[in-house]
Formats: C-alpha cells, structure tokens, sequence
C-alpha cells in the first residue's frame, strides 16, 4: 500500500498527525523545497501532500518535475496555517479530542 505522506508546518502537522498521517514538519519554504527535492529523488512514500505556498521556493524546472513525477505523486494543496492559541497544541489537540470523542487524552511528542 501507497504511503501518505504531508510536508507542513509544525502547527498544523499536529492536525494531520491526529488523523493518522505521516508528516515531514518544516519552518521555511526553503527548508521545505530540500525535502521535496530529497523525496523525489527516494521515491519512498507513494503519495506526498505539501502546502501550495512551499511550491514558489522551487525552481521553475523542479516544479515541473514534481508536476509531472508518477512514484511519488506530489499534490501542492492549500493548507491554512493553524491559528495561534493560547495553550500548548498539546493541551489543544487533547481538548480537542476529548471533545469530539468524550474521552481525556495525553499527548506526548
């Protein structure tokens, strides 16, 4: 089976780490556009979403490639940035679990 794999930030990266999914967390678009480069180049996950604002940190030819590549295949989406909470993610993305399924959780990085 196809691996999944999300290049984000780190705040948002916790959400799609709550629903399961392989993330690569990054700081900068520049830091983003290396892994991107470095994925395409293993081909190890079968599927790789990243944030469409990461897409203008690369060259104009590794665009195309990217646009082009069958194994993996890249999906440039655009994924909102988490808005900025006062609490810890952690505590936010227990409360938020608990909220959705009535149970208390504890997060651990």
């Amino acid at each position: 089976m196809a691996r999944l794999l999300v290049i984000t930030d780190p705040d948002t990266g916790l959400g799609f780490r709550l629903a399961g999914l392989d993330t690569i967390e990054v700081t900068s678009a520049e830091e983003a556009a290396e892994r991107l480069l470095a994925l395409l180049k293993g081909r190890e996950p079968g599927v790789v979403i990243y944030s469409e604002e990461y897409r203008r940190a690369l060259p104009e030819k590794a665009q195309a490639v990217l646009e082009e590549s069958l194994s993996p295949v890249f999906f440039a989406v655009p994924i909102a940035r988490a808005r900025q909470v006062s609490e810890p993610r952690e505590a936010y993305g227990a409360r938020l679990v608990r909220r959705a399924i009535g149970y208390q959780v504890k997060l651990k990085r």
